[in-house]
């Protein structure tokens, strides 16, 4: 048993060792461009890595200047993004699925988002992509907290992408479809030790423990591994609709043993297994591998510029394509500068007759600041006149490098897709329309990068969506964020029979119990300003409308109030409110039961009454039809053929004579006549309409 233990781990591990080696082989050369466009990215004065080695060493008493314009083209792109983030978006994708439940799964992946800090995700991968060509976000699982079993869902970022090594098959742009995935861990030798007590020292490249320590950090690399194995399986269709997995062995509701399926199909169940290993053990997660609760391995990718060449990707970011731009303007600054420098050095012409005597002034004349310079005007011997010691023409910065800093100037511009409107700068444009039209050029120069991270975010909110039924999965309370940041609760019950119900409690308020298990549903995003810059907008544009319009305010004045960011606004509009246009209130009040006159609610409540005792009455009569049709035939010879059709004739007269849908007609006729009459008390029950009164064949009535 123990060997086979150990050639099940030794399968594991060699496995994992071929697919690293995979994919090493196929993002190496990648990674090693990636690596260089961020540190060109990063450089500066202090760090000038936009000059190429031997230009350093050739430069050692030259001027050398790193102005990097990176950065601004950079957070032009990422805060971009950062004002007008993605939002994962659900919706109802078939009949079962409900579009209330829908909104409340957007509260639970909004307060996951809230929860994890998961804005900090999506900017490092924004970050990467932009500057690189590629970012991660991860989703992980935890427990709330030491003393609760209960685990919630976390988004984290990752970053260093170097770290990460990716299935090179994937052809999802986010990575939907990989099988399998690295992350590299790098731990010291006491925080190994004190991880795993019981395992060797031994890092993840090699297979000798003799090799295991770095000269620099005496660290240990270790790997997070992730793959989807299937398991094979049989689906089967019943005829009420339901279906069943082969493995499960138990029979969906409403299904009788017996039963046979009216159709069948062979299927592969993915499941994620995730372990922690070095080359020679599995550290966690044991040969057979932790499960990991969502269908997809949990790390979204967010791409930049994605070429394919030769059969081979091209992963690249904004930088790429503008370092030797980059690098031009930082030699033309240098060349600029050097000129520059040299001006204040220009040598004097003089004979030596002129400065005879004179020397020691005239050797400093371009050091010290001298407040004159003597110099012999006639000559020792015949008194003629000596020509004055002038300075050589000072050296011109040649009109041809301004022109080559200019042009590369502009052509970072142009290779990143960013123009002077676009960064805030002067530019040709004069009007406010053509500024918004080179801005919006430079917008769509870049979207591309907007797109890749709506991608990323979209299947952070698929793999979200698949993970709440498997980490949720009892009964418990459901913390909802709304759009506006305000928190909420609903029930979650995995075995509830509805998509969702609504019920009053014992004070009154309104409880949700949702099942997210009933349904499917569609993830989007959706990309524009944060909840509070709209509401400063709105707020903004409100404030026009009332200063154009001042009987406005006695319309959207509540709104106007409440829709301002400062202390008791909640309040003021509450009060503001209570004094709206009467015509106003009593339109916002149409659907408010506190409203209703007295009469009229207890109307209602009779009316009530009288359609549950319908639905109790067709509830019994469809059961006691069911029960006469599946007695054997001594009791319909019991009972009568011609009592039985007498009976079932009868109920279906009971069953049309007042609908449901007669009933909620009857109510909104009279809610209607609340509206329009003075007196609500004179309203009388208005007749079901004749449509409702028709006969119709009763559930389980032929």
């Amino acid at each position: 048993m123990e060997n086979e233990k150990q050639t099940a781990e030794q399968e594991v591990i060699s496995t994992a060792k071929k697919r690293f080696a995979y994919s090493v082989e196929r993002f190496s050369e990648n990674k090693n461009k990636m690596r260089e466009d961020i540190r060109f990215a990063a450089a500066s004065p202090d760090d000038p890595w936009q000059w190429e080695e031997q230009d350093k060493k050739a430069r050692q008493s030259r001027p050398m200047l790193t102005i990097n314009k990176m950065p601004q083209h950079i957070y032009q792109v990422t805060n971009d993004i950062a004002m007008n983030r993605p939002s994962i978006k659900y919706r109802p994708a078939d009949d079962e699925a409900d579009e209330e439940v829908a909104e409340i799964l957007m509260g639970i992946a909004r307060s996951i988002e809230a929860v994890s800090d998961a804005d900090v995700a999506y900017d490092v991968a924004a970050k990467y992509a932009v500057t690189a060509g590629m970012g991660y976000i991860r989703v992980l699982t935890d427990y709330i907290d030491e003393r609760s079993f209960n685990q919630q869902i976390l988004i984290k970022p990752i970053e260093d992408i170097f770290k990460v090594w990716d299935d090179p098959d994937a052809k999802d742009p986010a990575g939907a479809d990989r099988q399998w995935f690295f992350i590299e861990e790098c731990l010291s030798e006491e925080e190994f030790q004190k991880a795993y007590p019981d395992a060797d020292k031994i890092d993840w490249d090699f297979d000798k423990d003799t090799e295991w320590l770095n000269s620099a950090g005496k660290t240990i690399r270790v790997v997070e591994y992730y793959e989807i194995a299937h398991q094979d399986d049989v689906l089967y269709l019943w005829a009420n609709g339901e279906t069943s997995l082969k493995s499960e062995g138990e029979l969906p509701e409403g299904v009788i043993v017996g039963e046979q399926p009216i159709d069948s199909r062979k299927v592969r169940i993915p499941k994620v297994l995730w372990r922690k290993l070095n080359s020679q053990q599995i550290l966690e997660g044991g040969e057979d591998g932790q499960e990991i609760p969502c269908r997809y391995i949990p790390v979204a990718r967010s791409l930049g510029n994605v070429w394919t060449v030769e059969e081979k990707s091209v992963i690249s970011g904004i930088v790429r394509n503008a370092k030797d731009s980059q690098r031009v303007y930082n030699a033309g600054q240098s060349a600029i500068l050097e000129r520059v420098l040299s001006t204040a050095k220009a040598p004097y012409i003089a004979s030596a007759e002129a400065i005879s005597g004179y020397e020691k002034i005239w050797q400093t004349a371009n050091t010290d600041n001298h407040s004159y310079l003597p110099y012999n005007a006639l000559s020792e011997d015949g008194g003629q006149a000596i020509q004055m010691p002038q300075r050589t023409q000072p050296t011109a910065v040649e009109p041809g490098l301004q022109q080559v800093v200019m042009g590369a100037a502009d052509d970072i511009k142009s290779e990143t897709g960013q123009y002077d409107a676009s960064l805030g700068q002067r530019s040709n444009e004069t009007s406010g329309k053509a500024i918004m039209a080179r801005q919006r050029e430079g917008d769509t120069a870049t979207f591309h990068y907007i797109k890749g991270l709506n991608w990323a975010v979209r299947h952070v909110g698929r793999i979200i969506l698949d993970m709440i039924p498997r980490v949720m999965d009892t009964r418990q309370i459901a913390r909802i964020v709304g759009e506006d940041g305000q928190s909420t609760n609903a029930t979650l019950d995995p075995k509830h029979p509805e998509a969702i119900t609504k019920m009053k409690d014992d004070q009154g308020a309104i409880q949700r119990v949702f099942n997210p298990n009933i349904g499917t549903y569609d993830v989007y995003t959706s990309t524009g300003p944060s909840f509070t810059t709209r509401r400063m907008e709105a707020a903004d544009a409100m404030t026009q409308l009332v200063q154009a319009n001042p009987d406005l305010w006695g319309v959207i004045g509540d709104k106007l109030v409440q829709s301002m960011d400062w202390p008791e606004a909640d309040d003021m509009a509450k009060r503001l409110r209570a004094v709206l246009n009467p015509a106003v209130l009593q339109a916002i009040n149409d659907d408010d039961e506190s409203a209703i006159p007295p009469q009229i609610q207890q109307q209602m409540e009779q009316m009530q009454m009288q359609m549950q005792a319908m639905q109790q009455q067709l509830a019994a009569a469809a059961a006691e039809i069911q029960k006469a049709k599946n007695d054997d035939e001594n009791t319909k010879r019991k009972l009568g053929i011609d009592a039985y059709g007498k009976e079932t004739d009868r109920l279906k007269v009971v069953g049309a004579s007042m609908t449901p849908d007669a009933i909620a007609a009857i109510v909104m006729q009279t809610m209607q006549q609340v509206l329009n009459t003075p007196d609500p008390s004179q309203i009388a029950l208005a007749p079901p309409p004749q449509e409702m009164m028709q006969q119709q064949p009763m559930n389980g009535v032929q």
